[in-house]
């Protein structure tokens, strides 16, 4: 048997990452965004330490492997945290921001686990704000009397992602309830479907939606359709977004719809200004509940990964609404305000 000499093993073990890195790569991500709050609405109060303002904190993992004529395996792995406290969000979940396997070639990518549903793929974008947490902008995805089919994620759920043509996308996904009950209407509770089309193609941007759940066991279904665009003028950029959310069945009848415009203002390369304006008409007999809102954020780069950031919000409810957009739990027809500082750190 023939020997390698200790320089031949040596330039073997250097070079395997290198072939490896070249079928395959994993990437570890993340960001810790942190402020400090303080909120008013009516007689309540609240003051303290914020997170997820601008953006979610999270670590991931996301990877892929070139499995040869045009296609890849990939995964995306990611966990939210509270970093005031160290605690897992979203109910505990290890990775309970994303969780999926896929395959992507040049026919698109098909992905199965936990993801961004389509209508939060489509109407997201499309705030000034980056619908920051404490944003009058999430006024499109609330639930008062009528209850939205808009969900930013679900779970089990496969979807199917197409390729840019002429710089239009499909997005379409399809998520199971997995309820176990003794009828077949039953076992579809929690079960959806969605459909998003995307266009980007210069300065103009855009997305149309239509997504639906079953609420209830009895054929309770909701569905949340919308549009949403933009376009970039460079010092300015104006958004405007627009959703219905329309219940059938044993959820009731009810009506709801909500939009959102805004712009940001960018002064120069490291300061912004994002301002935003929403509102929110339900038709449900007695039980409708209205409400509209603004907020105003300024944010300052102090480098491409850090920012640092500043904002108010202002919501008013109406007709015995109570929406809230921080800690405090508004009484009915409160008004609630909050104002916050922070510091956003991608890494």
């Amino acid at each position: 048997m023939q020997r390698l000499s200790a320089p031949l093993l040596v330039a073997a073990a250097l070079a395997a990452p290198a072939l490896a890195q070249a079928q395959s790569n994993v990437t570890v991500y993340g960001l810790i965004d942190l402020n400090l709050g303080y909120e008013k609405s009516g007689s309540q109060r609240y003051e303290g330490v914020g997170h997820g303002e601008l953006n979610g904190s999270r670590l991931g993992f996301r990877g892929t492997e070139d499995l040869g004529n045009g296609n890849k395996a990939l995964f995306v792995l990611e966990s939210g945290f509270d970093p005031s406290t160290g605690l897992a969000e979203q109910g505990g979940r290890l990775f309970g921001r994303q969780s999926f396997v896929g395959l992507e070639n040049g026919l698109g990518r098909v992905t199965l686990g936990r993801q961004y549903s389509p209508a939060f793929t489509a109407l997201d974008p499309f705030d000034a704000t980056g619908n920051a947490d404490r944003s009058a902008g999430l006024l499109i995805r609330k639930a008062g009397a009528v209850k939205p089919a808009y969900e930013v994620r679900f779970d089990n759920m496969i979807k199917y992602r197409s390729p840019k043509i002429a710089g239009v996308e499909l997005e379409a996904g399809y998520w199971f309830g997995e309820k176990v009950a003794a009828t077949s209407t039953a076992r579809k509770e929690g079960d959806g479907h969605g459909i998003t089309l995307l266009y980007a193609n210069a300065a103009f941007s855009g997305a149309l939606t239509t997504q639906s759940v079953q609420r209830d066991a009895t054929g309770g279904k909701v569905r949340t359709s919308g549009f949403g665009a933009a376009y970039d003028f460079g010092t300015f950029k104006p958004y405007f977004a627009w959703s219905q959310d329309k219940e059938s069945g044993s959820v009731g009848r009810g009506k709801a719809r909500s939009w959102d415009l805004g712009t940001e203002i960018r002064i120069d390369p490291a300061n912004t200004v994002a301002l935003s304006y929403a509102d929110r008409d339900e038709s449900d007999g007695a039980a409708s509940e209205d409400a509209h809102g603004w907020s105003a954020y300024y944010l300052h780069a102090l480098s491409k990964r850090t920012t640092l950031y500043a904002g108010y919000s202002q919501l008013d409810n109406e007709n015995g609404a109570n929406y809230s957009i921080g800690n405090l739990s508004p009484a009915a027809g409160d008004q609630h305000q909050v104002v916050m500082a922070g510091m956003r750190h991608r890494f």
